[in-house]
């Protein structure tokens, strides 16, 4: 074990890193940026606003099928917005027009923005009234379709959370490897969820076909031509099997040897506890496991500055 451990974290022996790192585990990689993309949702609410005020015509509207009408005629831009308002992200649609009918049609939709064919505008309209949209105007929405809409998008954002899930090691981490950086601005460049072939291509650092098309969690390019791998996980105890994982870091790095890459490997997690076993497998097999704690004590700074 590196001499590395033992100065930050002051303890003695590696059983003494062992017994640090299984103590300090975490049960949960939420931050409080895992709950709501605000930036995504704000971009995704602004780029239909100027449409989003055009349908606000529509709120209490005493002729709503005719001022529609006009709309969708003269404005065919708002046509893309129409899914949005029942929280759907498809700009096409197929929808069982009466299931009672054993042979009733299947009506298509198109939300593409283009000019709108009369039927097609009879068909728009109908999907209003039919999905409840008309009801929402008339009855329920009272003020901006724009807050109407950010709502929606909480709503739809929080389906990403699954992904954020998987995520959060790399949300948790990245803004420490920034910080890390900035303090060494001309040492260091780091690149995040890159192909390891990127190198190639844009740093003519050469790669081994056996990780060329494998996806990065971090890369660190120290002076130009060292190059750092980071990668990370969580372990909450279900999924993989925690040999499998302590197997798959290992060979990890030992593809990164063929071409002198160092490698560092970040986990966490409440699912590590009890496995001392394979803690120990790791800290034998991998130069550089870190937890979040140890990572927060510094040791990844100190890693990287003497790699």
């Amino acid at each position: 074990m590196d001499s590395v451990y033992f100065k930050v974290l002051k303890v003695n022996d590696v059983e003494d890193v062992i017994n640090r790192f299984h103590d300090t585990l975490i049960d949960t990689n939420r931050g409080y940026n895992f709950f709501v993309d605000w930036p995504k949702i704000k971009k995704n609410v602004e780029k239909y606003k100027i449409e989003f005020n055009i349908l606000n015509t529509l709120i209490g509207s005493k002729d709503f099928e005719s001022e529609l009408r006009n709309i969708l005629k003269k404005y065919p831009e708002v046509v893309p917005t129409i899914p949005i308002l029942i929280a759907i992200r498809e700009k096409k649609l197929k929808v069982v027009k009466n299931f009672i009918d054993e042979n009733s049609d299947i009506v298509y939709y198109d939300f593409s923005k283009r000019k709108l064919y009369s039927k097609e505008i009879d068909d728009l309209v109908e999907f209003f009234d039919k999905t409840g949209l008309k009801q929402f105007f008339l009855e329920i929405s009272s003020k901006s379709i724009q807050d109407y809409v950010t709502g929606v998008e909480v709503g739809m954002d929080t389906n990403a959370r699954k992904n954020r899930s998987g995520d959060a090691m790399e949300l948790i981490l990245k803004p420490i490897v920034e910080s890390i950086i900035s303090k060494h601005k001309s040492s260091y460049k780091m690149l995040f969820q890159k192909n390891f072939k990127y190198l190639e291509k844009q740093y003519g650092i050469k790669v081994t076909p056996s990780i060329a098309n494998r996806k990065a969690d971090f890369i660190i390019i120290k002076n130009d031509n060292k190059v750092i791998n980071i990668e990370v996980n969580f372990y909450s105890g279900s999924g993989s099997k925690p040999q499998e994982i302590v197997d798959s870091y290992i060979e990890r790095q030992n593809e990164l040897k063929e071409k002198e890459f160092e490698f560092i490997w970040v986990t966490d997690g409440i699912g590590w506890g009890g496995q001392k076993n394979q803690i120990h497998k790791g800290f034998e097999k991998v130069k550089y496991l870190l937890n979040l704690h140890f990572v927060r004590t510094g040791l990844l700074e100190e890693i990287l500055w003497r790699i």
